[in-house]
């Protein structure tokens, strides 16, 4: 499998988008998602997703961001039609948006529906917590191919949530979850390895465990929500994300045919400061660190990592060592590049 540079791919990939229509400062944000969810360890969500991206964007899908129409609107909320805009640009404006609110009026809160898909959510959160907020942003988004509790056909999106705090020392802490056993895009990453799933992701539809990738894109399989066998919690967590994200944002909750498409996010930003000092706070979670962090370890556990600390440790390591990329992903991405006039990087670009 080939192994890249990071910057390599971060060149290759402005490329590519502007070739596809992307203005330039959009082209940045997109591929820097792309690239840093690969030094993070997200290769699920990472350059793989580039050929669909640029595609549609080529093609007319997906739009730049910048054409939303603002729905509703109150001092501290927001609902946005996106338009087909990008949605990893889309989300993160978002965001923004609802830290400018939050500063104001203690909470902001923007729901968006209509934007393409956004990308690996736990990017977004941090960006209110370096503002002194905390930010979490729930989306009825993906694939409806989690089976509920209890059942054995796919009715629900994976629904993630990803939220994040600042901390004393360091980057915020940030947890970033689907709340079906696995995102869609971890299924690609096996079956492009050519390998089989781990047991307890997915059943047919007598509820017998399955291991092939393939059968989950063709849609013979649903996957177990978080939890697996004992999912209760995390089919709870699902429905009431899918509640929350897709009725705010108006794109609708899952559905065979949801009202706007489903695939809305909520994006979410409170203020610290109205509660309490923005530094007490971090001297507080330095405390609740502190305290886990003491405790004994298991048998062969090393250390005890905080919700991020893993991601931040991945990241050092392949700005080092490259990204791996899977030998298809590899030649869809030199595919795409040659569909749009794009010249490939010299020598593989390998670090």
């Amino acid at each position: 499998m080939p192994v890249l540079s990071h910057t390599v791919l971060r060149q290759f990939g402005y490329a590519i988008f502007q070739a596809a229509g992307l203005p330039e400062d959009q082209t940045r944000i997109v591929t820097d998602h792309l690239v840093d969810a690969n030094l993070v360890g997200h290769d699920s969500h990472g350059i793989m997703r580039l050929p669909g991206y640029a595609r549609a964007l080529h093609r007319g899908g997906i739009r730049p961001a910048g054409n939303h129409e603002i729905v509703r609107e109150t001092p501290a909320s927001l609902v946005i039609d996106a338009n087909g805009g990008i949605g990893i640009v889309v989300a993160r404006q978002a965001m923004q948006m609802a830290v400018d609110r939050a500063v104001q009026h203690t909470l902001g809160a923007v729901a968006v529906h209509r934007s393409s898909h956004i990308g690996r959510l736990g990017d977004f959160p941090p960006r209110a917590a370096e503002q002194d907020c905390v930010g979490i942003l729930i989306l009825n988004g993906g694939g409806r191919f989690t089976a509920p509790f209890g059942g054995t056909a796919r009715r629900l999106p994976p629904n993630p949530i990803a939220m994040s705090v600042p901390t004393r020392h360091g980057p915020p802490m940030v947890l970033d979850i689907t709340t079906s056993m696995a995102a869609g895009g971890k299924v690609d990453i096996y079956r492009a390895r050519n390998q089989p799933l781990p047991e307890g992701w997915l059943i047919d539809q007598k509820g017998n465990p399955v291991t092939d990738p393939d059968a989950f894109r063709e849609g013979d399989a649903a996957m177990l929500p978080l939890g697996g066998a004992a999912g209760h919690k995390g089919y709870g967590l699902s429905m009431m994300i899918d509640a929350i994200a897709g009725g705010l944002s108006r794109a609708g909750c899952s559905a065979e045919h949801p009202t706007r498409g489903g695939s809305g996010f909520l994006a979410l930003a409170v203020k610290i400061e109205s509660f309490i000092d923005p530094d007490d706070f971090k001297r507080e979670v330095q405390v609740l660190i502190d305290w886990v962090k003491s405790s004994p370890t298991q048998a062969g556990v090393d250390r005890i990592y905080l919700p991020g600390e893993i991601e931040d440790e991945t990241r050092r390591q392949r700005e080092v060592e490259g990204i791996v990329l899977e030998a298809s992903t590899w030649s869809d991405i030199l595919d795409v590049a040659g569909e749009l006039d794009v010249p490939q990087p010299e020598a593989g670009g390998t670090p």
